[in-house]
């Protein structure tokens, strides 16, 4: 089932620090044609610890996935979801992507979107 997929969720598959069936699930997503939130590619190339090989493997992961862009309709989503209850503002981008494309939301955080009214969040780590 497409997803799409929170940082910290790429993050997991980047470390591979994960077990074989949680890496197996996160695996499945991203080769399922899973998309991601451009606040998501902000989070992951600004990581100002990358080497030039650690940034070169997260730009590959990165061009397997479709990225969501921010537009008018997601902003006004984003200012939704802010205004009526208290989470942050990368998260609430994230959040309003995932509504916006109808996808469910992979993340391992979901305390931090289970607020969100119509938010479907799939916890790999929950399974």
């Amino acid at each position: 089932m497409p997803c799409l997929i929170d940082t910290n969720i790429l993050i997991y598959a980047l470390s591979g620090n994960v077990d074989a069936p949680v890496l197996r699930r996160i695996d499945d997503v991203i080769a399922d044609r899973a998309r991601y939130s451009v606040i998501t590619r902000m989070e992951l190339l600004g990581w100002n610890g990358h080497t030039v090989a650690s940034r070169r493997e997260t730009e590959l992961l990165l061009a397997q996935l479709s990225e969501v862009a921010l537009t008018p309709s997601i902003v006004e989503m984003v200012i939704d979801i802010r205004s009526s209850i208290a989470i942050k503002l990368p998260d609430a981008i994230i959040a309003a992507c995932a509504l916006a494309e109808n996808l469910p939301l992979m993340t391992r955080n979901a305390a931090d979107f289970k607020r969100i009214t119509g938010l479907v969040v799939i916890d790999p780590f929950a399974v």
